[in-house]
């Protein structure tokens, strides 16, 4: 009996390519970057980029506690005298943040539409909480960086309060240098944003959601990488857990030092 021979062709179980296939250095990163694992490298590589930023931000912030001078110093620094580089440094943290968010967002969806009918008991033999939330982890972290903006950088949220008990806008805070030139004063701008209870509170819960994120984030996009071998794997777990503590640690330190009036 002879059996029939399948229409499409081995090679390409779903058919046939609708057009020829390219060649070349282009071709290759086109057809790599949209792979699975093409994906899940870059948004590994966006991971750990946006990971450092947060870290220098943090040693930036902890600048409040040597003074108002200092951090003050620091912020008109970055802000006025990097020129060029600063926006530079700003569109590569946007395109790296947009194309982790955006590439994540897509890997989940293309995993949902393999298993169109989920598991009737899901058993998870070796994953943590932090591991299975990350999708919503990453959105609320997100979320709350758009918040950040809108508080701090463009003060659309809140007010100070004047010497005379008038709200002032955050950006019209000045501080008087010991030269007598003023400069914006964050100082202030930061005080006044953690001694406003839901604002602290909203901090804080966002710095234990960032903890989550990154204790498994850190150590999958190492192993994503290739960075640690199988052999290594728990201290590349033990790795992210120590990095994302030290930065939940940095972050709530400046805002319990605020509340508790150490930093006033």
């Amino acid at each position: 009996m002879t059996v029939p021979m399948p229409t499409s062709a081995a090679l390409h179980p779903k058919g046939p390519r609708p057009h020829k296939t390219a060649t070349g250095a282009l071709a290759w990163a086109e057809s790599y970057l949209a792979s699975s694992v093409g994906q899940k490298i870059l948004v590994a590589i966006t991971g750990l980029s946006l990971s450092l930023f947060v870290i220098f931000h943090m040693i930036g912030n902890l600048k409040m506690f040597s003074g108002p001078e200092s951090v003050n110093r620091y912020a008109h620094f970055l802000k006025h005298d990097l020129g060029a580089l600063l926006w530079v440094a700003r569109g590569g943290l946007l395109t790296a943040f947009l194309l982790h968010v955006v590439i994540t967002i897509r890997l989940k969806l293309r995993a949902k539409a393999a298993r169109p009918v989920g598991y009737a008991y899901q058993r998870y033999a070796q994953a943590t909480v932090a591991s299975t939330t990350m999708i919503w982890t990453g959105l609320v972290v997100g979320a709350f960086t758009l918040f950040h903006l809108a508080h701090y950088t463009f003060a659309w949220v809140h007010d100070a309060v004047g010497p005379d008990g008038q709200p002032v806008n955050y950006l019209d805070l000045q501080y008087k240098l010991a030269d007598g030139k003023y400069i914006h004063d964050v100082y202030s701008m930061v005080i006044s944003g953690f001694t406003t209870p839901w604002i602290t509170v909203l901090y804080l819960a966002a710095q234990v959601i960032l903890f989550v994120h990154l204790s498994h984030g850190l150590q999958s996009a190492l192993n994503t990488l290739g960075l640690v071998s199988k052999r290594f794997s728990q201290a590349a777990k033990l790795l992210g857990f120590t990095l994302a503590g030290i930065i939940f640690l940095g972050n709530i330190t400046i805002v319990a030092a605020v509340m508790a009036g150490y930093v006033k």
